[in-house]
């Protein structure tokens, strides 16, 4: 998994296929609160703030490449879409329960 440098926060609603939007403007917030400028062909991780099935916190992931959202996602005012890789949308604690 990437840095936090290269973490950005998201509404994971907004899942379309192997697109999630990103933004409805050239920047998105890291996961240490700062501002990133969005070019294309940057690896990042998406997430956003989650629960299990037991209400503990576990963040939604999904990895991949940064692209101009396809004309159809602009109508709806998206500008950045992450192109999400082959391992897809999970959770922190999948990753986690992988390394044990």
């Amino acid at each position: 998994m990437h840095d936090e440098s290269g973490s950005v926060r998201t509404d994971f609603n907004g899942v379309f296929g192997e697109l999630l939007c990103l933004s409805h403007s050239d920047e998105a917030t890291t996961a240490d609160g700062r501002t990133l400028r969005l070019v294309p062909g940057m690896e990042l991780t998406a997430f956003d703030e989650d629960a299990d099935e037991e209400g503990n916190p576990d963040r939604i992931l999904a990895v991949g490449v940064v692209e101009r959202s396809p004309e159809w996602l602009q109508y709806n005012g998206s500008r950045w879409v992450l192109r999400i890789d082959l391992s897809g949308i999970r959770h922190a604690s999948e990753l986690r329960a992988r390394v044990r």
